[in-house]
């Protein structure tokens, strides 16, 4: 059944249309094709096949966006290519340009903010940098997020749902003499790689705190063939980025299989029915196939008389494809923006209620008598809800799992919309013992480092739950030194080799876990005449009686400009927030000739 809306707003129901086709796949697209014959019956909705007018088919909306009028005799026939009203994004335009870290959320209302779409972020994204990032439509903005948060999403109304993979793992079966009709097998290598290098965060002296490499087994099979490096600031543990460079790698070969099959529920099995995203199982033993994989796109056939398709093809790949790869043109006038802010506001609890409300009014269920009572969608059998006296359970996989569900144990649940939530303990975790956080009337309390804080102007000043700015450290006025010290130009020099020298005293709260030194230092002399430069920088507690952390730097070259940088990172273990005292000393090798110093740069990080 289809209903078509024209750009004056007046809908009809349309008929005498024929070989309607619906596509659908995982990266996010939907589409509609069809030819529609003038007759009697819809002589008032005929005029409406129109450009840019509205196809209602399946409980969405689609916009006519190809148009063709082609005679057939004494008459004429349309036919129509109509695309999903979420790719009118393509005609709403951000003009700003965003600079710096970002989480999905803040991205996602940097691209969405005043589109009329709401959303919700199931799975964990890490943050992620942009350089001038924006400056285009909302479609482009919008696929560019989901490469670099390598998210997927579903889409309900205009509710989006992300998560990091869509679908679900089913037992479903398409199977030789079973459901197969026709079968074809795609094997592409373009994209293939092999070895790949990944460079985590950089110290101050341009190296890196972590890199890595990674050689897939199939190298033994396809040879070294390079890809893209990983360059993320984010990483500093070899486990990370090793991890993070396995995921990267697109070390096998593109398989597309398309298969023509059966499609059980004309013929009364009405569940039997995967959707795109799940997990499948492919048994076709005259080919020699038998592999679990996923399935990727759907196309279906419709006529008139029936709310089942007649024929369907799927497509089973290891490909993420780009959703708006098929759009139609990507160079767009840019549209009045709704609103005289620019923006349409949403208060959460509201679109959450009208989005249960509207599901709930408009659902096409049938009621089943099986260990309890099941309602059961008619437009997706896989969708249902389950009440006996154990509870409530709601699958979204034909009842093999219930990932929804509420019993005397509680409550399950991937995604809770809530206006308020009044509890005595709250407690999330992510999967581990060592990682969670608990809210409670002592307050918020965070285990593991999961805390990341942004500013509004992008900067973000805490990351793992460790504060990124610097904390003051308070130098002694005037300079705490030795009477065998003396300031010379930038630099303070010492010519003793039989004792330390104190140059400075520097106090400070131990509120990270280093103090990082950048120092300036070279030798009267030098080699020649085999004086060394020594530096040392001591910490203590307050009362200086016990030693925390040392280090001690040496230069045996001569300067007679500004020195040797020495890059100096002390590790005073866990933040205890007393307070410490740093000495900065300086020794000669040789008298008489001098070590000359300067400090630079003193500041507590990580």
């Amino acid at each position: 059944m289809l209903t078509i809306t024209d750009i004056a707003g007046n809908t009809e129901a349309l008929s005498g249309y024929r070989n309607l086709k619906r596509y659908r796949n995982v990266s996010g697209e939907k589409t509609l094709a069809f030819f529609v014959l003038p007759t009697k019956q819809n002589a008032h909705s005929f005029p409406m096949v129109a450009e840019e007018s509205i196809v209602e088919f399946g409980g969405e909306s689609y916009r006519i966006k190809q148009l063709a009028e082609k005679s057939q005799g004494t008459t004429f026939y349309k036919e129509v290519v109509a695309v999903h009203t979420f790719f009118d994004l393509i005609d709403n335009h951000v003009y700003n340009l965003h600079n710096g870290s970002m989480t999905f959320q803040n991205a996602l209302q940097f691209v969405l903010g005043g589109t009329g779409y709401t959303w919700a972020i199931v799975d964990q994204f890490y943050a992620q940098d942009f350089e001038n990032f924006g400056d285009d439509n909302c479609l482009a903005l919008f696929q560019e997020l989901l490469k670099r948060y390598r998210a997927e999403f579903t889409l309900n109304g205009t509710h989006l749902t992300f998560r990091q993979k869509i679908g679900n793992a089913t037992d479903f079966q398409f199977r030789y003499s079973y459901n197969v009709k026709t079968i074809s097998r795609d094997v592409k290598t373009n994209n293939l790689s092999t070895y790949i290098k990944g460079y985590g965060k950089k110290n101050e002296d341009g190296t890196y705190v972590v890199e890595s490499e990674y050689t897939s087994p199939n190298a033994a099979i396809f040879g070294i063939r390079h890809a893209k490096p990983v360059r993320d600031e984010r990483y500093t543990t070899l486990e990370g980025l090793d991890a993070r460079l396995v995921a990267e790698l697109n070390d096998e070969p593109e398989v597309s299989i398309t298969i023509d099959f059966a499609d059980l529920r004309r013929a009364g099995y009405p569940y039997d029915v995967p959707g795109e995203g799940d997990d499948v199982f492919l048994i076709y033993e005259p080919m020699g196939i038998d592999v679990e994989t996923r399935l990727t796109e759907v196309e279906e056939e419709y006529d008139e008389s029936s709310e089942y398709p007649y024929k369907t093809h799927v497509t089973l790949a290891n490909i993420r494809g780009s959703f708006i790869d098929q759009i139609i043109d990507s160079q767009k006038q840019i549209g009045d923006i709704i609103g005289s802010d620019g923006k349409i506001v949403y208060d959460v609890l509201d679109a959450a209620v009208k989005r249960a409300t509207e599901a709930l009014q408009s659902a096409q269920t049938e009621l089943e008598f099986n260990n309890g009572i099941i309602a059961r969608s008619k437009d997706n059998p896989n969708h249902l809800v389950l009440l006996n006296s154990a509870g409530v359970g709601i699958s979204t996989d034909g009842g093999a799992t219930f990932n929804e569900a509420i019993t005397y144990l509680g409550v399950n649940t991937s995604l809770l919309t809530a206006g308020q939530i009044d509890a005595n303990n709250i407690t999330v975790r992510g999967g581990t013992e060592t990682a969670y956080t608990n809210i409670d009337s002592n307050g918020l309390y965070v285990k593991g480092g999961a805390v990341q804080i942004e500013r509004p102007d992008g900067y973000v000043s805490m990351q793992d739950g460790i504060m990124r700015n610097s904390f003051a450290i308070q130098g002694s006025e005037p300079a705490f030194q030795t009477l065998a010290v003396e300031k010379v130009g930038q630099f303070y020099r010492t010519n003793s080799n039989d004792r330390f020298e104190n140059i400075q005293r520097f106090v400070f709260k131990h509120d990270s876990r280093y103090v990082r030194v950048i120092c300036m230092l070279y030798a009267d002399g030098g080699v020649q005449y085999g004086n060394i430069a020594n530096a040392a920088f001591d910490v203590f507690t307050e009362d200086e009686t016990t030693s925390i952390a040392s280090a001690v730097v040496t230069e045996s070259r001569h300067s007679t400009n500004q020195g040797y940088r020495k890059d100096i990172l002390i590790d005073l273990g866990v933040p205890t927030g007393r307070l410490y005292v740093m000495y900065w000393r300086m020794w000669s090798s040789v008298n008489p000739y001098h070590t000359y110093g300067s400090v630079r740069y003193v500041v507590q990080e990580g």
